[in-house]
C-alpha cells in the first residue's frame, strides 16, 4: 500500500527529483564497491596473495553483492508504473517519462522508457501519438515484456481508431510471440493480454453476453486499479445495452470517481450524460445526471 501512495498529489518534477536521488544513491553505492574490489584485488596480485582461486571467489563475491543492488535500482524503475496503474494517471506518467530521458543514459533504458510513454500517451487519448511512438520502436530490441507492452497498445490504438484489421492484425503478432516464448511469465502475461483482447473484441463488435462472461471470469483476478475502472466502463457499457440502467449508473460513477486521468473517464461521463437523458425520457428517475461523492 506504501509504494501504491508513494507518487501521489506529487508533480512529475517532485517525483523524477526524488526518483533520481535514489537512482545515484544506488549507483554511487555500486561504484564503491567496484573501487574497494579493485582495490584489494591490485594489492593481492601485487603481493602475491592471491591465485587464481582467490580472484574467482572474489568476483563471485562481488556478483553476489552486486547483483541485488541492480535489482534494487530496477525494481524502483518499475515502481514508476504505479502512477498508471494504481494511480490511473496517465498524463503525470508521461511527463515523468519525458523527464527520466535526461537521467536515463543507455539505450536500453531509453527504449524502455519511450515504450513506457506510448503506453502513457494511449490511455491519456492519444492515440495517435501513441500510436506512432509504438511502432516506430517495434524493430527495436526489447525484452519480450516490453514487446507485449508495446503489442497491446498498438492493439488499443487501432481499435480505438476503428481499425478492426490492423487491430486483429497486432493481435495475431502477439500470438506468434507468446507460442514462441519458452519463459513461463511470458507465456502467463502474454496469455491474460490475448484474453483482453478478445473480450475488448467481443464487445466491440456487441457481443454484449459473451464479453460479459469473459471478463467475470478476468475479473477476479484484477489488482491494478486501471484494470478495475477500464472494465467497470465496458460493463456500463453493456449494462446500457442491457437496459440494466441501475447497475450501469454504479459503474460509470465508479470510474469518474477512481479513474484519475484515463481517457475512459470521458467516456463515462458521455455515457453517464446520455444515461441520465435515457432516464429522463423513461421516466425512471435519476433526472439530474450528477455524480454522487
Amino acid at each position: 500500500m506504501k509504494a501504491a501512495m508513494q507518487y501521489q498529489n506529487k508533480t512529475p518534477e517532485e517525483i523524477v527529483r526524488q526518483h533520481k536521488k535514489r537512482l545515484r544513491a544506488k549507483q554511487g553505492l555500486l561504484i564503491l564497491i567496484l573501487l574497494l574490489y579493485v582495490i584489494v584485488g591490485i594489492r593481492g596480485i601485487w603481493w602475491g596473495d592471491d591465485g587464481i582461486a582467490d580472484v574467482l571467489l572474489k568476483l563471485l563475491i562481488l556478483f553476489v553483492i552486486t547483483y541485488p543492488i541492480s535489482i534494487w535500482i530496477s525494481r524502483d524503475f518499475m515502481l514508476l508504473n504505479l502512477i498508471l496503474s494504481q494511480d490511473c494517471d496517465p498524463v503525470t506518467y508521461v511527463q515523468v517519462m519525458r523527464l527520466l530521458e535526461k537521467v536515463y543514459k543507455r539505450k536500453w533504458s531509453i527504449r524502455a522508457i519511450h515504450i513506457n510513454e506510448a503506453a502513457g500517451l494511449m490511455w491519456s487519448g492519444q492515440f495517435t501519438d501513441a500510436l506512432a511512438l509504438a511502432e516506430s520502436l517495434c524493430n527495436d530490441k526489447v525484452s519480450a515484456n516490453y514487446q507485449l507492452v508495446l503489442l497491446n497498445t498498438r492493439f488499443s490504438c487501432y481499435k480505438k481508431m476503428k481499425d478492426l484489421e490492423r487491430a486483429m492484425q497486432v493481435r495475431q503478432e502477439a500470438d506468434a510471440l507468446i507460442s514462441s516464448s519458452t519463459k513461463a511469465s511470458v507465456q502467463k502475461t502474454g496469455q491474460k493480454m490475448l484474453k483482453a483482447m478478445d473480450a475488448s473484441l467481443a464487445l466491440w463488435r456487441g457481443e454484449y453476453e459473451t464479453f460479459r462472461r469473459m471478463e467475470e471470469a478476468r475479473s477476479a483476478g484484477y489488482t491494478a486499479k486501471l484494470q478495475k475502472v477500464v472494465s467497470a466502463v465496458c460493463l456500463a457499457d453493456v449494462d446500457i445495452a442491457c437496459n440494466e440502467l441501475k447497475n450501469a449508473r454504479t459503474h460509470l460513477e465508479y470510474a469518474i470517481r477512481e479513474g484519475g486521468t484515463l481517457y475512459v473517464v470521458e467516456d463515462a461521463r458521455r455515457m453517464l450524460a446520455e444515461l441520465a437523458q435515457k432516464e429522463r425520457v423513461e421516466g425512471t428517475g435519476h433526472g439530474d445526471g450528477t455524480v454522487e461523492n
